[in-house]
């Protein structure tokens, strides 16, 4: 009877023994996914490349867009960081606490920017490496910053527009432009983002002008599309606004 009692016990304590390899590996597991402070290392880990969707992306503009953010907030976000790169001279890719510092500096910029024409843009201590810390500091207007949203992709007429806070109407005529400029140019590229910017500021000149006199030109002899002047026009009144409304 006591070699049974002596056997049980051995097992129990063998059990006990596993039980803690496991509760312990398991442990390690969990500091694994920690921060780095939680490790003891201070070197910040870096994602690998591609886009995970548990990290948001390898962009700041991905950020952005996996948080449900316009087209124009991603492309902002991304042109901050392709020149946050340029300016700083090493590659934020892989940096995910750096691309999410630009994705929110992106969101205030656009706010900012939407609201007075120019943003300043400051995040000090934004990367480091064997040289030092690295700071990155911008001003921006509200044109380059229109220019850069196509960073992200290519910009439609309506998205710039619904990005300046225009109304529902001024977004239909400006995608209704874009596609009579899209069946002109036909056998050409596809717009830049310049010309978008300029029928953009065509569709909202052309609202004022029919909202005051019932009638509207939109006249764009210089538009450069694939290096070479290219001359648009079209003629609106209030029954044509209608029609582009109502086909909407």
């Amino acid at each position: 009877m006591e070699s049974i009692w002596i056997v049980a016990a051995a097992g129990v304590a063998v059990l006990l023994v596993i039980f803690l390899l496991m509760f312990g590996r398991r442990r390690e597991r969990v500091i694994d996914m920690a921060s780095p402070e939680a490790t003891g290392d201070e070197t910040p880990a870096r994602p690998a490349k591609g886009k995970d969707p548990a990290v948001g992306g390898h962009s700041a503009g991905e950020i952005l867009e996996v948080r449900g953010k316009d087209d124009a907030e991603c492309g902002l976000a991304d042109w901050l960081m392709e020149d946050a790169n340029e300016a700083l001279g090493i590659d934020l890719n892989c940096d995910h606490t750096a691309m999410e510092r630009l994705a929110e500096a992106a969101l205030k910029a656009s706010a900012d920017l939407k609201s007075t024409g120019r943003a300043s843009i400051e995040l000090p201590y934004l990367f480091a490496d064997a040289s030092g810390p690295k700071h990155y500091k911008r001003d921006v207007t509200r044109e380059e910053a229109e220019v850069g949203m196509s960073f992200h992709g290519s910009l439609l007429v309506d998205e710039l527009l619904q990005w300046r806070g225009r109304d529902e109407r001024t977004l239909r005529l400006g995608e209704w432009l874009q596609d009579e400029l899209d069946e002109d140019t036909r056998d050409r590229e596809s717009i830049n983002v310049v010309v978008v910017q300029q029928l953009a500021d065509a569709t909202e000149r052309a609202m004022a002008d029919l909202a005051r006199s019932g009638r509207a030109v939109v006249d764009l002899p210089g538009l450069e599309i694939d290096d070479k002047p290219f001359h648009f026009r079209r003629e609106i009144d209030r029954s044509k606004l209608d029609e582009i409304l109502a086909e909407g």
